[in-house]
């Protein structure tokens, strides 16, 4: 980081103090501006402000003592940056249901507004969490009546749920960590909205673009043949905790079966997983990307046409799949790098900060100083004030020979 001089500190980071300061040698010496009194008041009050702006960064506003540096590069970073938080990209709009409501009357709510979840209440309380992949769960292990199966039995709970304040890159931390796909959003007790991967993923990708996808992608792909059974890839899915796999007709990728799917045409359909095959439900024809597509590219285009997973083909084979989950997780890294970097620059800036208050402290002493003792100099000897008020010169009697 290049050396930030005084002058330039003062005039591009706190604004420029218009104050006729002048040359080093008209600053050492005020008599050369003829006792100039108000430029020397300029340059004092000029001082004084800079390093009144530049002490208030570095104090602790609740025990009004000098900061530690960790403090002075915190309150540098919140002054000069602003990130994106969670009450940004949030959807209000949230879906509930009680925990006594049966599994499929659920699917079916969540098929028909075409989500991906809904929010678990009883009363005021988020009790819970029903996803595509907790259905999916239920479709992979051994069926039952759906209509007898309330949600409390399958749903996911406790919750884990963020404030809207939250930054969306501290929220994409807890999609990965967890292995989830959306959070509840809660005003303290308060449901208040509900944040996806989809909604912070829209939203990381606007902070900063990304190389090729062949960069991010995930090259291990899950297939199923085509004359697999919905219940054959239900279990790979929930297995390998993916939300797809890929159907192949030999080495001729067909379709892709995702967890929607299988809840629009499985579970509310009232099909039995067993025996259905993939082929009946899947989605064909599928979506394809070359690997040298752009990554911000990708998201327009699944914005467009709402999927969250492209199949990557190249002369004719597929080398991968690339998905909302790896296009977060490479933003979140290219963005924790960014911050790592950044962070390096404003520790630079506070101690700058720190010995600019120094030195600006130093020259108000200096000025001070300086005035005073032009005031003396121009000030005569023998004046001084009588009793009404006046001042009064006393002229020494002539001397007598």
């Amino acid at each position: 980081m290049p050396r930030i001089h005084l002058w330039k500190f003062t005039r591009i980071a706190f604004g420029y103090i218009k104050s006729p300061i002048g040359t080093a040698d008209d600053i050492s010496n005020p008599g050369s501006r003829a006792g100039n009194r108000t430029e020397e008041r300029g340059i004092t009050g000029a001082a004084a402000c800079s390093a009144a702006r530049l002490q208030r960064l570095s104090m602790d506003v609740k025990t009004q003592k000098p900061a530690t540096a960790d403090a002075v590069v915190s309150r540098c970073v919140e002054v000069g940056s602003r990130e994106l938080r969670v009450h940004d990209v949030m959807s209000k709009e949230v879906v509930t249901i009680s925990s006594s409501t049966s599994v499929f009357d659920t699917a079916k709510r969540m098929a028909e507004a075409g989500i991906s979840c809904v929010v678990v209440v009883d009363g005021d309380r988020v009790v819970g969490i029903l996803s595509e992949r907790d259905l999916l769960r239920t479709v992979a292990g051994p069926m039952a009546d759906l209509r007898r199966v309330a949600v409390v039995q399958v749903m996911s709970s406790p919750v884990q749920s963020v404030s809207p304040a939250l930054s969306i890159l501290t929220a994409s931390r807890i999609l990965e960590a967890r292995k989830i796909r959306r959070l509840p959003v809660m005003d303290g007790k308060q449901l208040v909205g509900i944040v996806t991967q989809t909604d912070i993923t829209r939203g990381l990708i606007t902070l900063i673009p990304l190389r090729c996808i062949s960069d991010i992608m995930t090259r291990e792909v899950a297939t199923v043949a085509i004359d697999a059974t919905v219940a054959d890839a239900a279990s790979i899915m929930a297995t390998k905790r993916i939300s797809c796999v890929v159907v192949m007709r030999q080495d001729e990728p067909v379709g892709i079966m995702t967890e929607k799917d299988m809840i629009r045409r499985v579970v509310t359909a009232q099909r039995t997983p067993s025996q259905t095959r993939v082929s009946e439900v899947m989605s064909s024809p599928i979506t394809i990307v070359p690997p040298d597509y752009s990554v911000l590219g990708v998201c327009k285009k699944m914005d467009a046409l709402h999927l969250h997973r492209l199949v990557v083909m190249e002369a004719g084979k597929v080398c991968g799949i690339v998905t909302q989950t790896d296009i977060m997780r490479a933003i979140r890294a290219e963005l924790e790098r960014i911050e790592k970097e950044r962070w390096g620059w404003m520790t630079e800036l506070a101690t700058q900060v720190r010995s600019t208050i120094e030195n600006l402290q130093k020259l108000e002493d200096v000025l001070t100083k300086l005035t005073g003792a032009h005031k003396t100099e121009h000030k005569p000897a023998d004046a001084h004030s009588s009793a009404d008020g006046q001042v009064t010169t006393h002229k020494p009697a002539p001397c007598k020979v």
